[in-house]
């Protein structure tokens, strides 16, 4: 199958650079594909299949009815779904029926999404549901499920894309056929460079559809590289890590490219389940993983096999075996957490680019050794790099969008593209330094990056942390703001300011953390794939992050708690669930009232409530000592240790 990859790839590569280097002659050409499965689906009993002729069926019938609908419009069609089969057939639709998408990036406010949708002059919004933006909304379903007659329209030759919003300033971005098939073209260079990324498993090459197809990384390097040679997406049901899991073993999945977050629930949950079968198995997983890596720096694919083998305790209860490839980008990926994929071997490269100036490197070599310096490579064939005395990063080239809008003023990239990442260069190889408007004046007068000092922090028990400068100009201090979980336990808290002084401790006085603060309230919009610090310091600053110092009133509170268990949130919340089962008053409910004997409840009552704290506070395994605990107070034991 390797063999028949490589081929395609030298034919649909030729294809392209002598056509009209267009959206159609990239339509023509995937579609090409034939019977080749497009997308892999579940509903959690059987697997769909969708092929490319199959779904070039459903794009024709879907333009024809959205064309007798709307018609062609003088400005944008927005597209507002997520990753999914339909969103493929929306989007060709969109554009062969003349009409220009704007890709809705779904996980943006409300406010800064209508604000582009006005900016743009949008009326039309395709989605797969009905949602709040200000627009006529239209759904792809039940529009494809019309027949309507042929039409004669030309096919639309741009798109539009928006940034992460970090910012939030409204930030569009226009490509037209040209530059994304000058993007498309990078992937023959990529694929020589290093053919692993064609390794099939099992005669077939699976990506898993994690990153949405509206966010630059997944629309690039998911959607058109992998669509473009006629290889097959497997859908999520939902983004839980559980799901995440059990989809990628279940579908045997062999290409994940992901934001740094994934890598780093997975390593977090595996030291977390390791370490509490004991110091030995801890010991254990440290000494194999040191020798597992090794291995893979003397015989990379072998060794990457072998390693999922030997360390199949771990490995089977992750992505199992099928998995040959990942790349991760988006924002930094923490050193350990790049050892820890690569030893257990699933090759972890990493990768660079911006909505701005789409996928620009990736580091390719093939030792462990190599791609845990935390290099992203070397430009892609379409661009070149360029630092300037501040090590700033420039970059231009026939793939980046030329034209784009901030808060609805035209701008226009004729030249370098100033990223604003600070960079360091070695024989030809880039390394992220941190971000100019991120540096951080010291007290001595240097320049502070917080990227290299977070890399130092590995919290175990937060949701995220993020270092910043909190003040006004040369008076800003360095701070560390952690976001912890309002029902995690007194012990455990203590233990985090505990980890965190301790890790401050081994800093460089320039280095250390002036300010420790906790907040229960997250540093990012809910499916934001980083913490930008420019929305998280807008967002203490208008009160929507509330601070509290470590030695302060948050640990207080929750001592208390521990002192008064009626004051505690937790127990409130487990009472409420206890008494929403058995149809009694919450009043009824004591601390220590046990839920069979004294209130009568059934097996089937008891594990109701089980099920319901366990979907509340997102706990999927319970030891079979754990599950039977019968009163509030030991329930609120439990999960405060297992958040």
């Amino acid at each position: 199958m390797k063999k028949e990859l490589k081929a395609l790839i030298e034919n649909n590569s030729s294809a392209l650079e002598n056509s009209s280097k267009d959206f159609e002659a990239l339509y023509n050409i995937i579609f090409s594909n034939g019977n080749r499965t497009l997308c892999e689906t579940n509903d959690g009993f059987r697997k769909k299949l969708t092929s490319y002729s199959e779904m070039k069926a459903q794009i024709e019938k879907l333009s024809r009815a959205l064309y007798a609908k709307i018609g062609m419009c003088d400005g944008y069609v927005a597209l507002e779904m997520e990753n999914s089969p339909l969103w493929i057939a929306a989007f060709w639709s969109i554009l062969k029926s003349g009409n220009r998408p704007y890709l809705v990036n779904c996980r943006h406010p409300k406010k800064l999404s209508d604000g582009i949708i006005k900016s743009l002059g949008i009326r039309y919004i395709v989605s797969d549901r009905q949602g709040e933006l200000s627009g006529e909304y239209i759904d792809a379903g039940a529009l494809s499920a019309t027949d309507e007659p042929e039409f004669s329209a030309e096919f639309a030759n741009e798109i539009a894309l928006s940034t992460s919003a970090t910012t939030m300033k409204e930030v569009v971005c226009f490509y037209t056929g040209k530059e994304l098939s000058e993007q498309v073209l990078c992937a023959r260079s990529i694929v020589k460079e290093c053919p692993r990324i064609a390794d099939h498993y099992k005669g077939e090459l699976k990506q898993l559809a994690f990153l949405p197809f509206y966010h630059i990384f997944g629309l690039i390097a998911v959607y058109f590289w992998f669509t473009f040679y006629g290889r097959t997406f497997v859908f999520l049901r939902d983004y839980s890590p559980d799901t995440i899991l059990k989809t990628v073993r279940r579908h045997e999945v062999t290409h994940i490219f992901a934001v740094p977050m994934l890598w780093h629930t997975i390593e977090k949950q595996l030291w977390k389940q390791v370490k509490k079968k004991g110091d030995k198995k801890t010991a254990t997983l440290t000494k194999a993983l040191k020798i597992t890596t090794t291995l893979q720096n003397l015989f990379p694919r072998a060794g990457s096999a072998l390693s999922k083998k030997l360390l199949a305790e771990a490995t089977d209860s992750i992505f199992g075996r099928s998995v040959l490839f990942c790349i991760s980008g988006g924002s930094a990926l923490r050193p350990s957490a790049q050892y820890t994929m690569n030893a257990l071997g699933y090759p972890l490269y990493n990768g660079y680019g911006m909505s701005e100036i789409g996928i620009t490197s990736v580091e390719l070599r093939k030792t462990p050794k190599k791609r845990n310096e935390g290099s992203i490579g070397h430009p892609v064939a379409s661009v070149e790099y360029r630092l300037d005395d501040d090590g700033v990063l420039y970059v231009r080239g026939s793939s980046i969008c030329k034209r784009m809008t901030v808060n609805g003023v035209p701008l226009e990239n004729s030249d370098w593209f100033f990223t604003g990442d600070i960079m360091e260069e070695k024989n030809g190889y880039y390394y992220i330094k941190g971000r100019q408007g991120d540096r951080i004046i010291g007290e001595n007068g240097e320049n502070i990056d917080p990227d290299l000092i977070e890399s130092c922090f590995e919290l175990s028990d937060c949701n995220a942390f993020s270092v910043l400068g909190l003040g006004e100009g040369d008076s800003e201090r360095l701070s560390l703001i952690i976001s912890v979980n309002p029902f995690l336990s007194k012990r455990r808290l203590d233990a985090l300011c505990a980890e965190a002084y301790k890790v401050n401790d081994t800093l460089s006085s320039a280095m250390k953390i002036k300010d420790f603060y906790f907040t229960t309230d997250p540093l990012s919009p809910p499916t934001a794939v980083k913490v930008g610090r420019a929305y998280l310091k807008r967002a203490i600053g208008d009160g929507s992050v509330s601070l509290t110092s470590f030695t302060d009133t948050l640990r207080k509170s929750c001592e208390s708690k521990e002192d008064d268990s009626n004051a505690s949130p937790l127990f409130d919340e487990i009472r409420t669930i206890v008494a929403s089962v058995l149809d009694i008053s919450p009043s009824e409910v004591g601390d220590d009232t046990h839920i069979v004997n004294e209130l009568s409840a059934s097996s089937l009552q008891y594990f109701s409530i089980i099920t319901e704290l366990s979907r509340r506070f997102s706990i999927t395994e319970y030891s079979e000592r754990d599950k039977y605990r019968y009163t509030v107070r030991e329930l609120a034991e439990y999960i405060s240790e297992n958040i």
